[in-house]
């Protein structure tokens, strides 16, 4: 279970820079296309910065859910014992 939330906190944490990247070029874009005054390009990049900025926030509600998960999985686990000297 406890790997399974790390591999998922993980790819999630991978999600939301691809999408926080992708909203902010998106944003930029939007400048640039909004003086052409294309408005088949405008809406293409509008709909593309709002599916970004979504996804970014699902996908950081997601890896605070994980982060919880993990958070009380791992409450109640006792500290590993060293018995790395028992030996001797």
């Amino acid at each position: 279970m406890i790997q399974f939330l790390l591999f998922n906190a993980g790819f999630l944490n991978l999600l939301f820079y691809v999408f926080a990247i992708g909203f902010v070029i998106s944003l930029i874009l939007e400048q640039f296309v909004l003086k052409s005054g294309n408005e088949q390009n405008i809406y293409i990049v509008q709909t593309n910065r709002k599916y970004c900025w979504r996804q970014a926030w699902i996908t950081n509600l997601f890896w605070f859910l994980c982060n919880v998960g993990l958070y009380i999985v791992s409450k109640n686990m006792q500290t590993p014992q060293d018995t790395f000297w028992n030996g001797i």
